[in-house]
Order: C-alpha cells, then sequence, then structure tokens
C-alpha cells in the first residue's frame, strides 16, 4: 500500500470504536508498515550488500570500543565480559537512537501530509517500526557473543519482553514528541546531534554504572536508557532478575508520555501542513 492510495474518507476522524474507525486503524496499520519498507529500502538503496551493512556497521563499531574502552581506557564490564557488555548497550542505544532520528520526519515528509489525510503519529512510528529489524539481529547478536564467552542463556530471559516494552514506549513518545517540535522550533534539529551524543556518553553504554560518581547515582534511576541497558544486561547476561519495579515505574511514565506525545501531536495536526 503506497501513500497515495490512503482512503481521501479518511480526512475527518469517526466516532471510537466505530466500523470506519476500526477501517481506519487496518488502514494505517498497512501504510506504517509501508514507510517501514520505503524507509529500509531508501537506506540501503544501490547497496549490493543491502542489509548486511545493517550488520557490519554495528559489529565493527562495537569492536572499535570495545578495543579503546578496555585496552586502552582500562574499562571494565565488571562481573560480565566487556565485549558482551558493550554490545548489549550498544543494541539498546541504536533502538532508542532510531527515535531521535526521527526529529525531522515530518519535514522529510511534508509533500505526503499535503496530499492526503492520515493520523500524523504514522510517520514517525514508521521510522520507530523499521528500526526494529536492527534491534532483533541485535537481541540475537547479544545472545551469540555471550554464548561465544562463555554465558549460558538463563531463565531470566523471560522478563526480556518487559525490558524491551520500556525501550519500545519511550522511543516511540521520544520519535512522535521530536518530530512535532521540530515543526514549529528547527532549531531542534540543529541541536539533537549535541544531545545525542550527551545522552549517550551520560549512559551507562560503555562503562558499567558502577563507575557512575556517587552525586550523579540518580541518573541511573532517572535516565530509561540506563534502566534499560542494565536490566537488559541482568537478564541476557548475568543471569539476574531486573529491577521489575523500577521498570514499571518507567514503563508507566513512557506510557504517558507516549498518550501524551500523540494527544498533543492531534491537537495541533492541522497547524503542520501549513507550516512544513
Amino acid at each position: 500500500m503506497t501513500e497515495a492510495t490512503v482512503e481521501p474518507a479518511l480526512r475527518h476522524a469517526p466516532r471510537p470504536f466505530s466500523a470506519a474507525n476500526l477501517r481506519r486503524a487496518r488502514s494505517e496499520a498497512r501504510l506504517t508498515i509501508s514507510f517501514a519498507r520505503r524507509e529500509l529500502h531508501s537506506k540501503y538503496r544501490q547497496s549490493a550488500l543491502s542489509l548486511f551493512w545493517g550488520i557490519v556497521q554495528p559489529i565493527l563499531l562495537v569492536l572499535v570500543y570495545a578495543v579503546v574502552f578496555s585496552q586502552i581506557l582500562n574499562v571494565t564490564g565488571g562481573n560480565i565480559p566487556y565485549l558482551s557488555f558493550v554490545v548489549a548497550g550498544i543494541v539498546v542505544w541504536r533502538y532508542f537512537s532510531a527515535g531521535l532520528n526521527q526529529t525531522t520526519s515530518f519535514i522529510d515528509r511534508s509533500s505526503v501530509l499535503s496530499k492526503v489525510y492520515f493520523r500524523r503519529e504514522v510517520i514517525p512510528l514508521s521510522g520507530c517500526v523499521a528500526a526494529l529489524l536492527e534491534l532483533g539481529v541485535g537481541l540475537v547478536a547479544i545472545v551469540a557473543v555471550a554464548w561465544i564467552q562463555g554465558i549460558s542463556p538463563s531463565i531470566t530471559l523471560v522478563a526480556l519482553p518487559l525490558v524491551l516494552a520500556v525501550l519500545l514506549v519511550y522511543t516511540i513518545a521520544i520519535a512522535i514528541l521530536l518530530a512535532t517540535i521540530t515543526v514549529f522550533v528547527r532549531d531542534v534539529a540543529h541541536a539533537m546531534p549535541t544531545i545525542s551524543q550527551v545522552l549517550f556518553l551520560a549512559s551507562p553504554i560503555l562503562y558499567p554504572e558502577s563507575q557512575i560518581p556517587s552525586n550523579l547515582k540518580f541518573l541511573g534511576t532517572v535516565n530509561p536508557v540506563a534502566v534499560v541497558a542494565e536490566a537488559t544486561r541482568a537478564v541476557s547476561l548475568e543471569g539476574i532478575w531486573p529491577n521489575f519495579d523500577l521498570l514499571m515505574v518507567h514503563l508507566c511514565i513512557g506510557t504517558a508520555l507516549l498518550v501524551g506525545s500523540v494527544v498533543y501531536l492531534r491537537s495541533i495536526e492541522d497547524r503542520i501542513v501549513d507550516v512544513v
């Protein structure tokens, strides 16, 4: 399904729980998948190795980090082999950064927005859906590298879906919110590379949370990236149960942020077409 085939009748929102609303949901789900496929195709277009680069690039990045931080800076992963430690952190970060990368998604899709009506959150959401492919590959890589380094899968892996749920709701919420704000405040797009780098360095991706100074320990609790990264390592590498109370708090906060982002977007969606 392409953008041009979205039903014109969807210009006016039907009443909740109506048959028309269900048809809208199915139509926009197909549109989200269509956008996600287009994004993947565009990302790897004219590449002889196609999605192969989506696997090789993160591996090379992890190897560079592993050598620099473990061999040169003497950073350790605590009880976890450092390579496995870094892989788990990078997998979490790369998916979250996919949400940050949706900052200009409305601006980039301005031609589509002006032609046909559909729920605007479909656009940043499709970018997050496309990133699920790399997330899936990354999760397999965590288990594979851990196994190579002598870490066997544990029953605690059953808690991984809850950890991923926290990652998903925050990533999608941030993607929608940033894309909406950037339409009206273009400076956000220029500031995002710096913000992203600061957030990356402030999160325990390349170093364990234990190395964070005591006066900054609260960052490991309030930073969702840190919470998800530590929980991912706990269930997949250490064989221990995550902090369920903290995960549930963040799941509630992330869900509230997601709902708020969608509500805010829908309250001003009529203005977006005029501005972009």
